[in-house]
Formats: structure tokens, sequence, C-alpha cells
């Protein structure tokens, strides 16, 4: 998984410099509604824990430079939150939140020649954990385990997958994008086999957004 992450990276960027040549460049803003999970699974003592998806909103910072053949680059910075809730003891809902500063750098492309055009895009992304809600050494409401800083891992990165609807008008866009974000790292750092502590936990996240991208520049 990791090879792949790096070959898509290398690919994006060797869309820069043919980009620059002849484009567009657009600069944006993007409100997302999001879906995410976690999948707790043992391999070593084959077990799955199941959990319920969290349901979070988050706003992110939007650049884009499109050729003349409708390929390009988009790079976003965003604030999201990833996680799970699980019901405690009491069966009261428990919302497990991971807030990352989420970098993805994705190459687009768009279908259809007019105003109304096929969006989509694809690359790789890369997460930075500013804060969670679980505290350090704190147990999962239900789980035998909890998230350790010094231990588990506060960079993430997968890949993102977008497609959806884009409609210019004048010299900007508004888009309808519908996207799936998955992380090939874990979550949990496990330094030895365990029966009480999954070797796999990766966030997957569902999300529906809109865009709106101001165009600054166009070369025909």
């Amino acid at each position: 998984m990791k090879k792949v992450i790096f070959i898509l990276f290398i690919i994006n960027l060797s869309f820069i410099n043919k980009l620059f040549s002849q484009n567009n460049f657009s600069l944006g803003f993007k409100s997302s509604y999001n879906s995410s999970n976690i999948n707790f699974y043992n391999n070593f003592f084959p077990q799955n824990i199941k959990t319920n998806s969290l349901k979070t909103f988050d706003y992110s910072f939007v650049a884009e430079i499109k050729n003349l053949k409708k390929t390009g680059l988009r790079l976003e910075v965003s604030k999201k939150t990833k996680g799970w809730s699980q019901l405690d003891d009491n069966n009261h809902i428990i919302n497990n939140e991971f807030t990352y500063v989420n970098i993805p750098l994705m190459m687009t492309t768009y279908f259809g020649n007019n105003n109304s055009k096929i969006h989509f895009s694809i690359g790789p992304f890369a997460d930075f954990l500013m804060e969670n809600n679980s505290g350090i050494n704190k147990t999962f409401s239900g789980l035998d385990f909890g998230f350790d800083e010094e231990r588990d891992n506060t960079f993430g990165y997968g890949i993102i997958i977008n497609t959806g609807f884009s409609f210019d008008f004048a010299k900007n866009s508004f888009q309808l994008l519908f996207s799936y974000n998955y992380n090939f790292d874990n979550l949990i750092d496990v330094v030895s086999k365990s029966s009480t502590i999954p070797d796999i936990s990766n966030f997957n996240t569902i999300s529906i957004s809109f865009v709106y991208l101001f165009n600054f520049i166009k070369n025909e």
C-alpha cells in the first residue's frame, strides 16, 4: 500500500511543470458532511470488533490547477475529525474523536464540454493528529484498550477518491462531490500480538461535499 501512495504522489508531481504552462488556477472552499468509522480486527486472535459511524462536518481550503485538456492537480487542507461511536455500559452513546490536519494531493479530470461536467479525482493524503477526546492511556468505552500517544500513530496516510458534478458559471465553479477516504495505516501501533488489542485499526470515511471555486487565471 505504501508503494501505491508513493507512485500516486510521484505521478501527481510530474504534472506540475506541464500545468503551469497552460492552466486555469482556482482557489476556493469546501464544506463536507462525513461519516467515518474504524476497522478493528485481530488477525492473530481472530475477532472483529463492531463499531458505529461518527458523523461530523468539516471545512477545507482548496487550490486547483487545470490545463486546457481539463486535467490537473488539486490540493486541499482541512481540519478533519475521524472516529467512531459506541454504547457504554449504561447504553449511552460515546464518541471517540480524533482531529487531524488532513492534506490530500489529487489528480483531477473533468468530462464534458459544456458548463456541466463530471468530476473525478484520486490521490494520496496525509493526516497529522492535532487532538483526541480519549486522553492519554484512557481505555475506549466498551473495549480493553485505548490510545497511547507515546505508542500509537499520530501520523496517518491513505487514499482519497472523489466523483461528482461541476457546474461552471462566469469564471467560477460550484461542485457537488462524493468521496471515499481510506487510511492504509493503523491507529493503534501494536508492539506485540495480543488477544485484547487488534492489530488492524484503520479509518474509512464517506463524505458528501459542496465546493465553490474562484477562477483567477485563465489561459486560452
